[in-house]
C-alpha cells in the first residue's frame, strides 16, 4: 500500500498542482518518497524495536502510518503531500521492522519459513487488490484513493489484543564480530545487493511512469490504469509462489539472468504499444520477470550470509531495494524529459535484455570450455 496505490491518480495530481514548479517530477516523486524514508529509517526502527519491545513501536507505527498515509485527504500542496509520505516511510519501515522481528520471535524452523511465504503472498496479492481499488476510487477524486491508508487504523485492536510482548534474552555481551569473515563471499553479497537495487529501480518504472503512458491514450479511465498496474503485481505474485520450483531447475545466477531478461523484452513491447491493450503483452511479460526478483534475492543472500550477520546484510538488502525504488523516478526521468516515455522504455528494455543475453551467451560458452 505504501507506494503504488495512489499510483493511478499521479496524472490527474500533476494537473491540478500544474502551477507548482516541476509538479509532473514532484508528484512521481510522491510515489517514491516512502522509499526514501524506509531507507533512512529502518535501522534506527531496528534500534527501537530492540530497545522498547515490539508492541510498542508497532502500535505507534500503525498509527503513523493512518495518519500519514491518508494525509493526501486533506492537505492542500504538494510540499505537505511529500512531507506526509516521508512520515509515511518511517511508519513502514517500523511495521515492517516489528512484523519481521515477530515472526523471527513466534516461529522456528519449517514454521517460520512457510510463515514468511505466507507474507509474501499476502504482500504480492495485496498489491494486486490495493492498486485497483487505488484506480477505481482515483476515478471519484484525486484525493479518494488516500482513504485507503486509513483501513490501518482498523487492524490497532486486533494489534492490542491478539499481538503479545515476546520474551526475549538479555543484551548481547558484543562478543559477536561486526564484520563479514575473511571466508564470505563478499563478491556474491554485492552482486545480490546490485542486482536487487538494479532491479527494483526498473521495476518501478512501471508505477512511475505507465500512468502517464496510458493516459496519453485519450480515453482511459484510472480504473483501468489500475487495473494495468495490477497486472503487472498479479504476474509477479503467481511466480513467486513458484519460486522454489524454479530454483530447483536452474541456479541462483541464471534465474537472475531470466528475470531481467523478461523484464526488459516486457518493456520493449510496451515501448512499441500503441493502445491500452497491447500495453498488457508488455506488463505480463515483464511481471513475470519481476516475480523472480524479490525471492531470489532474499533466499541467496540468507543461503550466503554468515549466521550472525544476516539481520545486518537482510537490512542492508531491504535498504538496497527501496533505494532502487526512491531513485527510480531520478534515474529516469532525463530520458523521459529529453525524449518520451514509450523511448525511456525502449531504451532500458534494450539495455536489459541485450545485457542479460551477453552474460548468459558468455556463462554458456565458458560452461563448455571447462568441459570441453
Amino acid at each position: 500500500m505504501s507506494g503504488a496505490t495512489i499510483g493511478p491518480v499521479l496524472p490527474l495530481m500533476s494537473e491540478v498542482f500544474a502551477d507548482t514548479p516541476n509538479a509532473e517530477f514532484l508528484t512521481r516523486l510522491i510515489l517514491t518518497m516512502p522509499a526514501l524514508f524506509i531507507v533512512l529509517s529502518s535501522t534506527l526502527c531496528g534500534y527501537l524495536v530492540d530497545r522498547y519491545g515490539r508492541k510498542n513501536i508497532l502500535v505507534m507505527g500503525t498509527l503513523l502510518y493512518g495518519f500519514a498515509g491518508s494525509a493526501g485527504l486533506w492537505v492542500d500542496t504538494l510540499t505537505a503531500i511529500l512531507i506526509s509520505r516521508a512520515l509515511l516511510g518511517i511508519s513502514v519501515a517500523a511495521v515492517m521492522t516489528v512484523c519481521i522481528t515477530l515472526i523471527g520471535d513466534y516461529y522456528r524452523g519449517s514454521e517460520r519459513q512457510h510463515f514468511m511465504g505466507l507474507q509474501s503472498a499476502f504482500m504480492a496479492f495485496g498489491g494486486v487488490v490495493f492498486i485497483t481499488f487505488g484506480g477505481i476510487l482515483a476515478d471519484i477524486s484525486w484525493r479518494a484513493p488516500f482513504i485507503i491508508y486509513t483501513a490501518a487504523f482498523f487492524l490497532l485492536p486486533s494489534i492490542m489484543i491478539t499481538i503479545n510482548e515476546p520474551e526475549r534474552a538479555g543484551n548481547s555481551d558484543g562478543s559477536q564480530n561486526n564484520v563479514l569473515p575473511p571466508s564470505a563471499p563478499l563478491s556474491i553479497i554485492f552482486l545480490i545487493i546490485a542486482a536487487a537495487f538494479t532491479g527494483m529501480a526498473i521495476f518501478y518504472m512501471i508505477p512511475v511512469h505507465i500512468p502517464f503512458l496510458l493516459n496519453s491514450f485519450g480515453d482511459i479511465s484510472n480504473t483501468q490504469i489500475g487495473l494495468a498496474l495490477s497486472s503487472f503485481v498479479l504476474m509477479g505474485a503467481v511466480v513467486s509462489l513458484n519460486y522454489q520450483k524454479i530454483l530447483k531447475r536452474v541456479t541462483y545466477p541464471t534465474i537472475y539472468l531470466i528475470c531481467f531478461f523478461l523484464l526488459g523484452a516486457g518493456y520493449i513491447l510496451i515501448s512499441f504499444s500503441d493502445s491500452y491493450y497491447q500495453i498488457f503483452s508488455g506488463m505480463i511479460l515483464g511481471g513475470i520477470g519481476s516475480g523472480l526478483l524479490m525471492p531470489n534475492s532474499n533466499v541467496w543472500l540468507l543461503s550466503e550470509a554468515p549466521e550472525h550477520l544476516r539481520g545486518r546484510l537482510s537490512g542492508t538488502l531491504t535498504s538496497a531495494i527501496f533505494l532502487g525504488q526512491f531513485l527510480s523516478p531520478v534515474m529516469t526521468h532525463p530520458l523521459v524529459d529529453n525524449y518520451s516515455v514509450t523511448t525511456a522504455f525502449l531504451i532500458i528494455g534494450i539495455s536489459v535484455a541485450g545485457i542479460s543475453l551477453i552474460l548468459a551467451t558468455g556463462r554458456i560458452f565458458f560452461q563448455r570450455s571447462l568441459h570441453s
